[in-house]
């Protein structure tokens, strides 16, 4: 892998804890979570973190992003105790120092309802998740795509509860409000939503995920 190799090179001659160097190990996590590759993203962005506490600061925006990142790969890896422990610390000093209206905020927001919902703890999700989405009708409006995201979440939470029809309607906003592309083509893999499999409402949104993701590629 060509980042493996940059990183080694920025090591050697910048120097682990140069700006690039830490970019470059950010980077390379990130890419190693998305591939599943989740113990080695973990042990490679607690080693950024601790340099970028050491160097930046406990509360720099640099570190409160590789603590994010860090309790993403842990609620993937289903350390989900670990991951809400430091999703509500990031999310006390994001609101600190960032405020509660960033995205970074909110992006945070929504993992820490991703984690109650797994953890089966369905009415703080609610709450967590709601309370994102108010903020965002707030700051960008009724209809912004950034709350397609949020709004998932909360049909994926109406699922679980049981609540067909909720969670149904909640989907087919999200699409209406522009869920991305990946996450509408995975909507019959998502567990979340198993309980709505044999359902001809879900099979209808599952066909119209599919049509809006071939529109949007093809405009692009």
């Amino acid at each position: 892998m060509l980042q493996r190799e940059a990183l080694d090179i920025q090591r050697r001659v910048l120097g682990p804890e140069h700006q690039s160097t830490l970019g470059s190990m950010t980077n390379l996590a990130v890419v190693l979570c998305d591939e599943g590759h989740y113990p080695e993203a973990e042990k490679l962005q607690r080693e950024t973190l601790d340099i970028k506490r050491r160097v930046l600061g406990p509360e720099h925006p640099d570190t409160l992003e590789s603590m994010a990142n860090l309790a993403s790969t842990l609620q993937h890896e289903g350390h989900y105790a670990d991951a809400e422990k430091l999703e509500r610390q990031t999310l006390d000093a994001d609101r600190r120092v960032l405020g509660p209206e960033h995205p970074d905020t909110l992006a945070l927001m929504n993992t820490l309802g991703e984690t109650l919902r797994y953890e089966g703890r369905y009415a703080e999700a609610g709450q967590v998740e709601q309370q994102t989405l108010d903020i965002q009708r707030r700051v960008l409006g009724p209809d912004h795509p950034d709350s397609a995201s949020v709004v998932y979440n909360l049909g994926c939470l109406a699922a679980r509860r049981g609540d067909r029809t909720e969670a149904l309607s909640l989907l087919r906003q999200a699409l209406d409000q522009g869920l991305s592309r990946s996450t509408a083509l995975s909507l019959e893999m998502d567990p979340d939503l198993k309980s709505l499999h044999g359902d001809p409402r879900f099979e209808a949104v599952v066909t119209r995920a599919k049509e809006r993701a071939g529109a949007a590629q093809k405009s692009n």
